[in-house]
């Protein structure tokens, strides 16, 4: 048991007489536990806290919930009074919430001091600290070391007093991405801190205003957001940034005014997250030509139900594509680097006097869906990038004016009319474009349209390759005055003159004014394909008339790079066949199918593709990949399943295993690898199904 003050004063005695020429001195550090006993909340009362003790400048403190459980706040005292602590960790259990609130009644600068090293303040997940100084301007809270806000944790500034002496202390460790950082500032207008500064989730308020506040931040070094970027109603967001802002998370805007440039900058935010603005305005206001450029890794979301003003330009550099849940009206630029984009029948606008760029010969950059050009006047030509699934076919208009809408259908143009008029022995089978027009003036443009010789059905001569328009129900000769490209290859064609694009007269084909060539109208039926088990059937009917040699079955993990996967001999007056490929295939298949007739010439049907054997696990992730000792290990899974991760050395060894449960989305495991010796090493994960994803990390010293 513990000395009284008079058995240590004599001990210590008795041991100096026998040691006189050795002294200790030893700092006692005491943690200081709130359990609230007085229920007035209050810092400085001393029956709040575990034996009855205000926590001193040397302690540690601590709010949890192992002595007052349930959710509770915790007041810091006002007017001049100043708290220092060693530090302080705020730690609820899991659904509660702890709070830690400096009122507005203090005007103590500083108010409250973290002198301990490494964190100095920590926040978990449900703690919060709002800052409501009554200082105008001096920092109130001042953190000796660094402040970790971690993922679910939430400091709140509702204060006009300083924070840029916070935000540079603040821990960008993985663990605190969405760690949240919320300003709601009352008063006037407000600046924030950018430059060269790292949040984990940023959320701009305006509440504490009124419902209506200006954040202004000037910047020439970049600003990074690991987590979300979220403007709340009410705010307006004045940048005067020369550097990137990067968002790695969301951007989320619920009404306000983000303007990216209020002096003539020319910046661009990185967005690599989803885009949501549900309400609002984005702009420039000074002449600048800011971007918004969507960068990230997987498949992203754009909802843009606000607006996009002024010399905003938005480009797309996700080579996974981009989706639209809304339309997207651009007024400046639209530039299509890298991605497709999948409007799912949403519109994408390209006002008056907005360009576009986009490379016409990229299979990976284009929209998927219908695309809007207004404001056209007596243009030489402008490109519409559209295509269907993974394969673009562009069309571009000449001598154009008004406002045109374009769509590239990979269907049966025949479906809409068989008829065909002077001129046109046959068109495609496969695919045909819509070009409508509210015309200013009446339209008199030509069109050209593209051709890819597998993915249009084959073109074998440039001179009878003709566009065809459904005229009141027929198929009418629009003619050919130019070409591109070659035959059996890719190309395009160019029309005549036209001068109807009105209701009707919108559709649009590739033709042949020769019977034996341009073999455009497959002579397939049907070509489809279905699995059971581990088992890929796949059957096609051709043509009753139709007799070709043979047919050539094509198999790809890509789409791109086709192999042989089997011939098969084509029996005449028969019209039915089947395939079954047995092999053990995981993910994405494609399948296409040729056809060779007697004398050499080459058919195919439509690209088809199946998911076999879907992973329960779309992807995995670890961050940081370079371990010191603690990593996130982000997985996303498409349905909740239980799975096995094993950790394997390079020599193939198995050195760690756990069991986890992960639910339907985006996961995320904390790992811990300080027992591991540096080097190189595989993290395996498998599903119920015994299929696995890998990552490679190194743990370092």
């Amino acid at each position: 048991m513990p000395y009284s003050f008079s058995e240590k004063n004599c001990w210590c005695i008795k041991w100096l007489l026998y040691m006189p020429v050795l002294f200790v001195s030893v700092n006692i550090m005491a943690q200081a536990r709130w359990d609230g006993e007085a229920g007035d909340n209050q810092w400085t009362t001393a029956s709040n806290w575990v034996g009855n003790t205000i926590p001193a400048a040397t302690d540690d403190v601590l709010l949890d919930n192992s002595s007052l459980t349930g959710n509770y706040i915790v007041l810091l005292p006002g007017s001049l009074s100043a708290i220092t602590i060693r530090t302080i960790i705020i730690s609820p259990a899991v659904n509660n919430t702890i709070q830690l609130i400096l009122p507005s009644s203090s005007t103590a600068v500083p108010a409250f001091t973290a002198t301990g090293p490494a964190y100095g303040i920590t926040i978990n997940n449900g703690g919060i600290f709002m800052n409501s100084s009554g200082s105008a301007s001096t920092t109130a809270i001042l953190v000796n070391d660094s402040f970790r806000i971690n993922n679910g944790g939430q400091y709140i500034h509702n204060t006009r007093s300083a924070h840029a002496a916070i935000v540079t202390v603040l821990s960008k460790i993985p663990g605190t991405e969405t760690g949240i950082f919320s300003f709601d500032v009352p008063g006037g207008s407000y600046t924030f801190a950018s430059t060269n500064r790292t949040y984990g989730t940023l959320i701009l308020n305006a509440d504490a205003s009124g419902g209506g506040q200006v954040y202004a931040s000037s910047a020439a070094n970049p600003l990074t957001i690991n987590g979300d970027f979220i403007l709340k109603a009410g705010v307006t967001v004045n940048l005067d940034l020369t550097a990137a802002t990067i968002i790695k998370g969301n951007y989320v805007q619920e009404g306000g005014i983000f303007n990216l440039a209020s002096q003539p900058n020319n910046n661009v935010v990185y967005v690599k997250g989803n885009f949501i603005q549900t309400a609002g305005i984005i702009t420039e206001t000074a002449g600048g030509l800011p971007a918004i450029e969507f960068s990230g890794v997987s498949n992203q979301n754009i909802q843009a139900a606000g607006s996009i003003t002024n010399n905003v330009a938005v480009s797309i550099n996700n080579s996974s594509g981009v989706s639209l849940l809304s339309g997207l009206s651009l007024p400046y630029h639209l530039g299509l680097i890298n991605g497709i984009v999948n409007s799912h029948d949403f519109l994408i606008t390209l006002q008056t006097g907005c360009s576009l760029h986009a490379d016409s010969l990229s299979n990976n950059s284009f929209i998927n869906g219908p695309l809007r050009k207004e404001g056209l006047s007596a243009a030489s030509h402008f490109l519409f990038p559209v295509g269907k699934n993974i394969t673009q076919r562009w069309i571009e208009l000449k001598d154009v004016s008004g406002n045109y809408t374009v769509e590239f259908f990979k269907a049966n143009p025949k479906t809409l009319a068989t008829d065909a008029g002077t001129g046109i022995h046959h068109i495609s089978s496969i695919e045909y474009w819509s070009v409508q027009a509210e015309a200013i003036p009446a339209p008199n443009s030509a069109i050209e349209l593209s051709f890819d010789n597998v993915n249009s059905g084959g073109v074998t001569d440039m001179a009878t390759l003709r566009i065809a328009q459904l005229v009141s129900g027929i198929w009418t000769d629009k003619g050919n005055t130019a070409t591109t490209g070659t035959a059996g290859s890719a190309g395009s064609v160019v029309s005549n003159p036209i001068s109807m694009f009105d209701t009707g007269n919108t559709w649009f084909a590739l033709a042949s004014s020769d019977a034996f060539q341009n073999p455009l109208p497959l002579r397939w039926l049907s070509f489809n394909c279905n699995t059971y088990e581990d088992a890929i059937t796949i059957n096609w009917v051709t043509e009753g008339s139709w007799h070709p040699a043979y047919f050539e079955l094509q198999s790809s993990a890509d789409g791109v790079h086709f192999i042989k996967l089997s011939g098969i001999d084509a029996v005449y007056d028969r019209t039915a066949y089947q395939y079954t490929d047995k092999r053990k295939l995981t993910g994405k298949q494609y399948y296409r199918l040729k056809a060779i007739e007697k004398d050499g010439s080459v058919f195919y049907a439509k690209d088809l593709q199946i998911a076999v054997n879907t992973n329960a696990i779309e992807s995995i992730q670890l961050w940081p990949s370079v371990v010191k000792g603690i990593t996130s290990l982000f997985i996303n899974a498409i349905a909740s399943n239980n799975i096995q991760i094993n950790v394997y050395n390079m020599d193939g060894s198995l050195i760690q295993t756990m069991k986890v449960f992960v639910h339907a989305g985006n996961n995320t495991l904390p790992l811990q690898f300080q027992a591991l010796s540096a080097g190189a090493y595989i993290i395996a994960v498998q599903d119920k199904d015994n299929r696995v994803n890998y990552a490679r990390f190194i743990k370092s010293n």
